[in-house]
């Protein structure tokens, strides 16, 4: 078995299972943590084995992000051994304006979305060996921010400044970066009508897939001199918001 071993948070469905998924291929065995998804979470650990590496699933509230970061980690190193690599995929997007953002969305946005993956890197930190990587996906939002989902996008600005952050402070002995998607999945319960109206948004005039977001983390992990990037993959997105290039 493989002495790569991978924690990808929100691992059970959407782009944290395609990201697994792929980790998987390359040979890396993985810890998926999951919330509330338990049927998915553990039908992923099925393709995971099948692939031939060791996997497993742990669950954990990220609102309660330091018990969730020791959870974690003691599961994964319990199953799997010590973890070289973090993917903090896992984060809530609500829409909210100013005026209709409440404390409670707000304090939801920033648990799960920048103080989980603080302390989930701190965790990693503790007992990395040298070598290591923390891969956050953030947003073209992050560094670009527009209005509508106020919370989650400041959220994002402030995930960017972590993985900057992080980057200086681990170092030499731990890379950090990030990539910021642009249209890839629709949001749940959404149909692909609603990425197709953002196509236009972007100078390639067209949306992405979840394998644009894997081949990111492979080349990351992949590129040893690399560390506190954060790399766009938003089809040019994220270079005029609002902008039409349908015409």
């Amino acid at each position: 078995m493989s002495e790569l071993n991978a924690v990808v948070t929100g691992g059970a469905v959407r782009i944290g299972r395609a990201i697994a998924l792929r980790m998987a291929v390359a040979g890396w065995n993985v810890c998926i943590h999951y919330g509330q998804s338990e049927r998915e979470a553990k039908q992923t650990v099925s393709e995971l084995e099948l692939l031939g590496v060791k996997a497993t699933c742990v669950p954990a509230d990220l609102n309660q992000p330091v018990s969730a970061a020791k959870q974690v980690f003691q599961h994964a190193s319990d199953k799997l051994g010590a973890v070289s690599c973090l993917i903090n995929n896992a984060a809530i997007f609500r829409e909210g304006t100013l005026a209709s953002t409440t404390e409670l969305e707000w304090d939801a946005h920033f648990e799960t979305n920048v103080k989980a993956p603080f302390f989930l890197s701190q965790e990693f930190a503790r007992q990395c060996r040298k070598g290591g990587s923390i891969i956050n996906l953030i947003d073209w939002r992050g560094t670009h921010p527009v209005p509508g989902h106020v919370a989650y996008a400041q959220t994002k600005s402030a995930l960017v400044a972590q993985t900057r952050l992080l980057a200086q402070e681990l170092g030499p002995d731990i890379r950090v970066n990030g990539i910021a998607p642009g249209a890839i999945l629709p949001p749940p319960g959404k149909g692909q009508e609603v990425l197709e109206t953002r196509a236009v948004r972007n100078p390639l005039r067209r949306v992405g897939a979840a394998d644009d977001i894997t081949r990111t983390v492979m080349f990351l992990l992949e590129s040893p001199f690399i560390t506190g990037e954060i790399v766009h993959v938003s089809g040019g997105e994220h270079l005029a918001a609002g902008k039409s290039y349908g015409a």
